[in-house]
């Protein structure tokens, strides 16, 4: 009899296990770049990579904006599956400001995932005479260094703009009933010799 209760006991285990290894990690990969004249308004698409082992709604989250900067998506929440791309189409509305480089940080907002932000740049160029100056012939950015941090929340150094790293280091996919799932299995084993 105790052998048909192990035996018994043995799938409900393993779906324990399989259940504990569920993970949500959701990660910003790619903002697309983003320049504009004050008084206007431009589109981009912000990518999202699932990198955990299950799929979950996941809003964008925008943080650090400049005043006069407003960014609207049709679509904020949106399914996004594991190992897959899901790209969100946003826009960014700029009032009367001064022309120059400016960043903001996306940000994902979803069940049980860690922060995956990413800051992106948005390039406000100035009208001459009705026409755009070119990027290129623009200053360069003069303002102090930002201090930049990968994924894992280690010091990058001071940075400019330019410099910060396109990519961010891969972190270890979370699962925290693992270790649970393990002790499960072990005094199930310790029972059946018994």
């Amino acid at each position: 009899m105790k052998t048909h209760v192990a035996l018994l006991f043995i799938p409900l285990l393993l779906l324990m296990a399989g259940l504990a290894g569920a993970s949500y990690w959701f990660q910003v990969i790619d903002v697309t770049p983003i320049e504009m004249m004050p008084d206007s308004e431009a589109n981009f698409t912000v990518s999202v990579k699932g990198l955990g082992s299950e799929r979950a709604y996941v809003e964008l989250v925008f943080k650090n904006m400049t005043d006069g900067l407003d960014f609207t998506c049709p679509k904020m929440i949106k399914n996004v599956y594991p190992a897959g791309v899901t790209k969100y189409n946003c826009t960014v509305k700029a009032a009367d400001v001064v022309p120059g480089n400016y960043s903001f940080v996306v940000d994902v907002a979803a069940r049980g995932s860690p922060s995956g932000k990413k800051t992106a740049f948005i390039n406000i160029v100035a009208a001459k005479g009705g026409v755009a100056i070119e990027p290129e012939k623009q200053a360069i950015y003069a303002g102090p260094a930002l201090q930049t941090y990968n994924a894992s929340g280690t010091d990058l150094g001071n940075q400019t703009p330019a410099e910060a790293p396109a990519k961010q280091t891969a972190q270890k996919t979370p699962a925290p009933g693992a270790i649970a799932a393990i002790f499960a299995v072990l005094v199930a084993m310790r029972w059946m010799k018994r």
